[in-house]
This record gives structure tokens, sequence and C-alpha cells, in this order.
């Protein structure tokens, strides 16, 4: 059983960061960014959590800005893509799975907005966080063919029941079952590569 915790850090672009809680107290923070305070009072409201990760979707500077910040009060390892740009202290591999709580975090590689992005998926296909590659109603600017490899392929398949919780605060709603994003985001329901490239055009 995980709590999920959306803060609405601002940042460069309405950033989004994520503090997750496992029932026998593992913690982790996924894309320190923004406004840090937000992201420190949430990780004090759980005095008992033991820090586990700190989970990056990409190394771009908007998401790791407030690594360091975090760092000072959640000493937990920093878990990333081999190519990211930021220091980690656990060197991801696709499908690789975290012990988390009693279950665990897959790290899933989705290339496409960038060569590190990752998405993280809870081991009770309760959620996915998904940074810049998946947006709810949109994507991440990208190489089209790499990203429609990644739509379609990696993510389209998964459970419907996964809630998505991006990067960034785009959408109609800041979070949505992946069952009604493949229903109404061109960038997941769209099926050919040419098609795909003209949606693109229109990030």
């Amino acid at each position: 059983m995980f709590e999920v915790t959306q803060l609405a850090v601002g940042g460069l672009d309405d950033n989004f960061s994520y503090f997750i809680c496992a029932s026998n107290g593992d913690a982790a923070v996924v894309d320190p960014c923004g406004d840090t305070s937000k992201i420190i009072a949430e990780i004090r409201r759980h005095p008992d959590a033991r820090p586990k990760y700190i989970l990056i979707t990409h190394g771009h500077r908007d998401h790791i800005s407030g690594l360091a910040d975090v760092l000072n009060v959640f000493p937990a390892p920093v878990a990333a893509h081999p190519e990211c740009r930021v220091h980690s202290d656990i060197r991801l591999a696709d499908h690789l799975h975290l012990p988390f709580g009693d279950s665990y975090i897959e790290c899933l590689f989705t290339p496409g907005h960038a060569v590190s992005s990752v998405c993280y998926r809870l081991g009770d296909d309760s959620a996915i966080f998904t940074g810049d590659t998946l947006f709810i109603d949109c994507c991440g600017y990208c190489d089209p063919a790499i990203m429609f490899h990644t739509m379609r392929e990696i993510l389209y398949p998964l459970p419907d029941s996964l809630i998505v919780y991006s990067g960034h605060d785009y959408g109609h709603v800041p979070y949505e079952a992946l069952g009604a994003q493949k229903k109404t985001n061109p960038y997941l329901y769209t099926k050919d590569l040419p098609a795909f490239i003209e949606e693109v055009k229109k990030l």
C-alpha cells in the first residue's frame, strides 16, 4: 500500500514533485525541484519515514534544481538513468525492481524527451511517475520516432489502473488514470508514426 502526495512546486514551468510513502515507512521523493520548502514540509510531516530513494525522471535542470536542498533533510540514495547528467548512487537498468515497502518500484526506460528519461511504476499498479515523457493530454518535446516507440510499445500496454503523475501541470486535471489517457491523449492513442509526427508538430 502506497501513499502518494503530489506537490505543486512551481519552478520554471508549473513543475510537480512527489513524495511516496509505503505502509512500512519506506519513503521516496521524485524529481526534487522548484519550491523545495513544500517538499521539505511534506517530508517533515512523516517523521518516522525512512529515506529510501530520490528518483530522477531525467536530468533536465528544472527537475533536479532542488536536489541538494532535499538531500540535506532526506539523505536517500539518488537513482537515475546511467546517461543522466546528475550524480547518482544507483545506476538504473531497464525494468529494474527497486525494493520498496512490501513491493517494489519498477524502472522503465522511456526515451524520446531525453535519452535519460525514466518512468517509475509502483509495483501494485496504482501509479506511474512519468516526468516529461507523458503529460496529462500531451507529451514532452521529443524525437518523434523514439517517442512513438515509447508510447506504443512501453506505456500503452501498461494497466489502465495506473494513475499518471507527470512532471508538469499541463493537463485539464493534475493527474488521471492511464486508461482514460489512452482514450483522450493523441500521443498515446495514435497508432502510426506519420500521424504521430503531425501531432508532435503541435507541441
